[in-house]
């Protein structure tokens, strides 16, 4: 997969490295030539720009990139305006990094849905949630295992639990299900907001847009993905 990643700064770097050891082609974007110096022999391609230059932005490989990735810092104004250029751009797959509600709030108001926390997450746990295309969230227990918050596989829409046999067939474990739920945030945005459903039962019915907290083996729940 194309990564290009905004933001060349603790996170931003870390984020970048994991991503090309994990085997991605990732292109590092920041204002700082000291930073783009120093990452220019650790990730696939570097460039110094001004993120909110929207003519400079524009020459970047928009379109070939699979995800672009707003890991700038404290500047949340240059979060925000960078996103909203994107966004007119039609980039589609933007995740940004937040550092206070309020932000959140304002970048959900122009239709992202997808945020990392660096204060929260560590980069080498996003990577690993990056690293497959249809994880939204993921936790690595060991080298081994882990716990994954998957999109529902299309196949699978309109189907109750009870049809799937994720243990005998797949050697993966369900532990609940998160579903879109309509909700007002902070500044009083109707916004779309996913619930944990807990314990789910058999008769449980799967709809379109919810996704699956698994665990078991990384390797499994890519083939349960991928089938």
């Amino acid at each position: 997969m194309k990564f290009i990643v905004f933001g060349l700064g603790n996170y931003g770097s870390s984020l970048g490295r994991k991503l090309v050891e994990l085997g991605h082609e990732v292109f590092g974007v920041d204002s700082s030539h000291t930073l783009v110096e120093k990452m220019k022999n650790r990730i696939t391609y570097t460039v110094a720009m001004d993120a909110t230059n929207r003519e400079a932005i524009q020459g970047l490989p928009l379109k070939e990139a699979d995800m672009i990735i707003i890991a700038i810092g404290e500047n949340e104004g240059t979060i925000i305006l960078l996103a909203a250029l994107l966004k007119q751009i039609g980039v589609k797959k933007i995740v940004a990094r937040v550092t206070s509600p309020l932000q959140k709030a304002i970048l959900e108001s122009m239709g992202l849905t997808e945020f990392v926390y660096p204060e929260l997450d560590s980069a080498e746990r996003n990577a690993y949630t990056f690293d497959f295309r249809d994880v939204l969230d993921s936790h690595r227990i060991c080298d081994q295992y882990q716990v994954a918050e998957v999109f529902l596989p299309g196949r699978y829409m309109n189907v109750k639990i009870s049809e799937i046999d994720f243990e005998n067939k797949y050697g993966i474990q369900l532990i609940s299900v998160k579903r879109t739920i309509d909700d007002r945030n902070i500044i009083g945005v109707m916004r779309k907001k996913r619930k944990t459903m807990g314990k789910v039962g058999t008769d449980f019915l799967l709809q379109s847009g919810d996704s699956l907290i698994l665990f078991g083996e990384s390797k499994k729940i890519s083939e349960f993905l991928l089938e």
